[in-house]
């Protein structure tokens, strides 16, 4: 098995400049998944720390369910091929092939073995006695990936390996590499900043912009529904038409934009707004230039530039009002040309809306369901629903949860139609459904919320059901359904959006400690620490010291503030903490850090401003307020 799990992966180089944040990412084995983003994104540097050239600098990495955080790069199982074939000249095809193995000491009979059967995959096999000079860019990159695959690795990795080809040889490259996936069944985890190969290769797609995730789903899910405005322009060639317009209730939900432009949604997609606080306000509209259409009557515009490409045109139009062209893509036309003046109609069903400053999507399919919830002892209680949480989940609540949940997130993608272990049940009736390329999106009324829960479900699914019933078993408008989430799907959060459920099991944060009154004053030993306050109206004896999470404080450590100019201020019953990771709950970190005395460690939850990989030693500040002492 190869699959892969990247827990809250951060790396953060020297001075505290983050490459990649809050990297989480689950991969399935035999799956092809894309990198993709512009150059600095951080896709390479995590491409890079899966297979230990980098080093991770917080996070948990599993390949095959073992955690690969400190195994060396020789021990993954992993072949790494990179942009720069560097292919030894001075050997043969098939020496660059087995010089790796050789290495490991492999039998010379399996070398010319695994050697002559990755050469027939490739199609190389006449070229092993040549040297690399001999040979094209394509040719050369055969070579390059035949060494990996005499390797016979869990996971491909692949960093713009098709960069240096001209434009003829990277589509034919492209098709080989996806044949060869197929032919291979292995993982494979591709690093490209080119959107058409990542489009064209991948199962799925990972969008990265400034070390963070934009978003992760299929190809064509990511171009009908990207999550911002900076996936929803990324992808598509020309990109997305983005401006801005005000949402109105007029005759029907539209918008409206430029000098008393205005264009009206359908009902169904009318539907699909998040929140009807919207209308009145500005917002980002969007719409594909494919999916603007000539007319004989509508949005006026003036043709600006033609560009005629054989099979298409592309116009860039004026329209009174807006501020940059709408781009248009239509059959080939050569009647259009610059200065002509046209009507334009839309495809109301499939344009976007955006929140004008966050730049995320406000209609369409959501990425998460947010259901407002509490709990009652053991309970998970939902609008109708109650289900009991499990142990190992109750683990993972910070100390604070209990009063202050405020809603679950469910992704839209996490949930199932059969029944699974420790999943939340519930019952739905579906009001309408939204098809894509390769799922299908439904919004049902359910007893887990007011107002609509949504899901995707590909359509491979049902295909597969069809085939094993003989019927399509496809929910439709008015169908009862019964949906299930697994817990493990599942975060929790407080009204501020804070997470209140960690990826670990959280400590309980107790030390046994001896407390003595002297002079007005009380005095706590606890490990090698001694914490003094006024008189807390406590007789002497020996406690249980238990932190409540969200009240201890910090410092910085006073060599780090001097090093990095950071103002040092001394703080009463400050004691210091090494800390191994942290995990970010929004807009706070939980820190869990080793403190003398404590059992297993201490878990603080502090500002997001804080990093432990900025400050690995630093000082926890025990107010008063911060524990509560328990009699022995």
């Amino acid at each position: 098995m190869a699959d892969l799990l990247l827990e809250n992966i951060y790396k953060v180089y020297e001075g505290g400049v983050r490459a990649v944040s809050d990297f989480n990412l689950k991969i399935a084995d035999k799956e092809f998944v894309v990198f993709v983003g512009p150059s600095g994104c951080g896709k390479s540097t995590t491409l890079r720390m899966i297979a230990g050239l980098e080093e991770i600098t917080s996070g948990s990495l599993f390949i095959g369910g073992s955690k690969m955080n400190d195994v060396e790069p020789k021990d993954r199982n992993i072949a790494m091929v990179f942009q720069n074939y560097a292919l030894y000249p001075h050997m043969t095809v098939f020496q660059n092939m087995a010089f790796g193995l050789k290495l490991r000491k492999v039998n010379s009979k399996e070398i010319e073995k695994r050697v002559k059967n990755a050469a027939e995959i490739l199609g190389i096999t006449d070229l092993l006695a040549r040297k690399p000079k001999a040979l094209s860019g394509g040719q050369r990159q055969r070579v390059a990936l035949g060494r990996a695959i005499v390797r016979e690795p869990n996971v491909f990795l692949l960093d713009e390996p098709l960069s240096n080809l001209d434009a003829k040889l990277r589509v034919q490259m492209r098709a080989e590499i996806t044949k060869l996936h197929k032919r291979l069944a292995t993982t494979f985890i591709y690093v490209t900043h080119d959107q058409t190969e990542a489009m064209t290769m991948g199962d799925r797609i990972v969008v990265m912009k400034d070390g963070f995730i934009q978003q992760v789903d299929s190809p064509a899910t990511l171009y009908e529904q990207p999550r911002n405005v900076f996936v929803a322009t990324f992808l598509g060639s020309p990109q997305m038409n983005i401006f801005e317009a005000v949402l109105e209730d007029k005759n029907g939900l539209g918008v409206s934009f430029g000098d008393g432009h205005s264009a009206i949604f359908s009902a169904t997609k009318a539907k699909q707004l998040s929140d009807k606080q919207y209308i009145g306000q500005k917002v980002l509209f969007g719409i594909r230039p494919e999916n603007i259409k000539l007319a004989s009557s509508g949005i006026k515009a003036k043709v600006d530039v033609v560009e005629h490409l054989g099979s298409e045109t592309i116009i860039y139009a004026e329209v009174a009002g807006l501020s940059s062209n709408i781009i248009v893509k239509i059959p080939t036309d050569y009647d259009i040309v610059e200065g002509r003046e046209l009507f334009l109609s839309f495809d109301m069903e499939k344009s976007h809306l955006f929140d004008a400053d966050t730049n995320q999507s406000i209609m369409g399919v959501p990425d998460v369901n947010r259901v407002p919830c509490k709990i009652e002892g053991d309970d998970l209680v939902l609008n109708g629903t109650s289900v009991t949480l499990p142990a190992a989940l109750r683990e993972k609540f910070f100390d604070f949860t209990l009063r202050d949940l405020s809603e679950i997130r469910i992704p839209a993608t996490e949930v199932r139609l059969e029944p699974a272990p420790d999943c939340i049940h519930i019952k739905a009736k579906v009001d309408f459904t939204v098809q894509g390329n390769d799922c299908i999106a439904f919004y049902v009324n359910s007893d887990a919320k007011d107002g609509y829960f949504v899901f995707r479900i590909k359509t491979s699914y049902f295909d597969k059901k069809r085939e094993e019933l003989g019927k399509s078993v496809v929910p439709t408008t008015g169908d009862e359904i019964d949906l299930y989430v697994p817990f493990s799907d599942v975060t929790f959060h407080g009204a501020d959006g804070l997470r209140l459920n960690s990826r670990e099991k959280i400590s309980d944060n107790t030390a046994d400690c001896l407390v003595k009154n002297k002079k007005g004053k009380t005095y706590i030993k606890v490990g090698k620490n001694t914490l003094v306050y006024d008189d807390l109206g406590v007789s002497d004896g020996e406690y249980t010291m238990k932190l409540i999470s969200d009240k201890i404080g910090f410092v910085y450590d006073k060599k780090y503030a001097k090093k990095n100019k950071v103002e040092y201020v001394p703080a009463d019953n400050a004691v210091t903490a090494k800390a191994y990771d942290e995990d970010k709950l929004g807009d706070k970190l939980a820190v869990f850090a080793a403190v003398s005395g404590f059992h297993n460690y201490v878990t603080a939850v502090l500002p997001a401003d804080f990093s432990v990989y900025k400050m690995p030693v630093f000082k926890l500040v025990f107010g008063k307020e911060s524990f509560e002492l328990i009699k022995k």
